[in-house]
């Protein structure tokens, strides 16, 4: 596995822990919301730069190696 998707792979985890987490899946409130419902949107919303930052180092590792072929071709 590449490093860059262990990236991905803390948010994917820690959404598929939440209900074998015992502080997270307990009746009580987080900003006045269950706290299973904070959680959640905690990592859902961490998900998009972790995505954000999988794409864009992809692409820049795409364009350095295209950048090198055309160097090596002059």
């Amino acid at each position: 596995m590449r490093p860059q998707y262990l990236i991905l792979a803390v948010p994917v985890v820690a959404l598929v822990a939440t209900v074998f987490l015992p502080f997270v899946n307990t009746a009580t409130l987080w900003f006045g919301l269950p706290s299973v419902m904070v959680w959640t949107a905690v990592w859902v919303v961490a998900i998009c730069p972790a995505l954000c930052l999988l794409e864009f180092s992809k692409r820049q590792r795409e364009a350095d190696r295209a950048e090198a072929l055309k160097a090596g071709e002059r």
